[in-house]
């Protein structure tokens, strides 16, 4: 657990009071070790003089705990204070041995120490004068208004409110109605509804991570920053005993960047991780085009407590001193870590263009296949003429008798012959050579008779 010194609480005589320094950082003791801790008030040179209010001039000085200087203001109005390097215990807030309202209300505890968390030197001038409204504030005008704040509450200092602003102790510089206005508005900020008191308290802080199994949709707006092929992941539940929380981002790949991943709330707001986050569900934006890797989430949550310390300075055989309260402000942190991954989306390739097609070649005309040509028929050859033959005229009686030919009348008649189908016009030449051909036989045929008559003449 860590633990910063907030301020302290200084008690000082009339006139005077101690001095706190800012952001000190130092553990707070448990109740068991507080006695082993020393404590003796710091060196004049130390001091820082407030503008005096309604009569007394407040006086910061150091403190020195356990080694550590702080600054501290003064809780006792009407109690001197300790010399410098006298020596004190460092006890609890409920063993103040004074009297006055920090020792019987337990409410002016807790607006004394909001006081100290809320002013200088816990806060810079800039700081105090943007939380409070006033302009140009100094470090004198600062210290004057919140030690009279702190009296208010523990010695009814100025219970009406209405402070009378001089200039600091030994300053003859006059003091303008700017700087008394200053005075009085952080005045009126510390003892207003602001305070809230501030009590003491330990903390322990808690985070959790958490990416939720069932299937949820993310919202409208987050899927509107989706492209097709994008991963979203989530939803991660965060919670945490603090409303803000730090996240840090780690890759797991070399080759992926954490700026190209986008983290969003549940309404689709970019969340800037280099800010405390105050938010309950996270989604991760992961582009199409990233590598395949992961992310580490880093979620630690920081609570803040506020531990009470009295340092008392020892009697001495005529009197008491101040006690001087100190806040320590207590922090404890959690951590907690969640790995989300993904993989890289195989893109298909846009299709190609299609290209013009070819412009088909014009068929090639194959050259007719020659036919062979048509056989012409024969040229007909005249008959060689046979050597003349010698007819002998027969005797009457001797001649055959011809072969008694038919009459006209039983000769059946010829019918037209059909006209030759077009098949048949082709096969035309063919015909003509068988016809003198049966002329030639016929006539071969003729003069064999013509032969055979003769020798039967001749043997007879």
């Amino acid at each position: 657990m860590r633990h910063i010194f907030l301020a302290s609480l200084a008690a000082v005589s009339l006139g005077g009071a101690a001095l706190a320094v800012p952001g000190i950082a130092a553990a707070a003791p448990d109740s068991d070790t507080l006695d082993d801790l020393t404590a003796v008030m710091g060196p004049a040179e130390d001091y820082q003089h407030g503008l005096t209010v309604n009569g007394v001039s407040p006086t910061l000085r150091s403190v020195v705990v356990d080694g550590e200087t702080i600054l501290a203001y003064c809780i006792e109005y009407w109690v001197q204070a300790a010399d410098p390097d006298h020596q004190s215990a460092v006890t609890g807030w409920d063993e103040f041995t004074g009297d006055n309202n920090f020792k019987t209300d337990p409410q002016v505890r807790e607006y004394v120490a909001w006081i100290l968390r809320h002013s200088h030197p816990t806060l810079s001038h800039d700081e105090l004068a943007a939380t409070t409204g006033a302009t140009g504030l100094t470090e004198a005008e600062a210290v004057a208004a919140t030690q009279a704040a702190i009296w208010h509450f523990t010695d009814d200092f100025v219970a009406d409110g209405n402070l009378t602003v001089d200039s600091a102790a030994h300053s003859n510089q006059p003091v303008s109605a700017a700087s008394a206005s200053n005075v009085q508005t952080v005045f009126d900020y510390f003892t207003g509804p602001e305070n809230t008191g501030l009590s003491e308290q330990e903390v322990q802080a808690s985070v959790t991570l958490v990416e939720t199994d069932a299937e949820v949709e993310p919202a409208q707006t987050i899927q509107d920053q989706v492209q097709d092929d994008d991963h979203i992941l989530g939803p991660v539940a965060l919670n945490a005993s603090t409303e803000e929380v730090d996240l840090e981002l780690t890759s797991s790949n070399a080759a992926v960047e954490i700026a190209d991943l986008t983290m969003l709330d549940a309404a689709g707001e970019e969340i800037d991780t280099d800010q405390p986050v105050h938010a309950e569900e996270l989604w991760l934006h992961v582009p199409a085009d990233t590598e395949t890797g992961g992310v580490q989430i880093t979620a630690e949550s920081t609570d803040f407590g506020y531990t009470g310390r009295l340092i008392t300075p020892e009697p001495d055989d005529q009197r008491r001193f101040q006690t001087i309260v100190m806040v320590d402000e207590t922090t404890h942190q959690a951590t907690t870590e969640l790995e989300l991954n993904w993989e890289k989306a195989e893109v298909e390739p846009p299709p190609e263009p299609e290209s013009p097609p070819t412009p088909s070649e014009p068929p090639v005309e194959e050259p007719p296949a020659e036919e062979p040509p048509a056989e012409e028929p024969p040229v007909e050859q005249p008959p060689a003429e046979d050597p003349p033959v010698e007819m002998t005229v027969e005797e009457p009686s001797r001649i055959a008798e011809p072969t008694p030919s038919t009459s006209p009348e039983e000769t059946p008649a010829q019918d037209t012959p059909p006209a030759a189908a077009p098949e048949e016009l082709a096969r035309t030449g063919g015909t003509q050579t068988r016809n003198i051909l049966v002329a030639l036989a016929t006539l071969a045929i003729g003069a064999a008779l013509v032969v055979a008559n003769r020798v039967r003449r001749k043997h007879v």
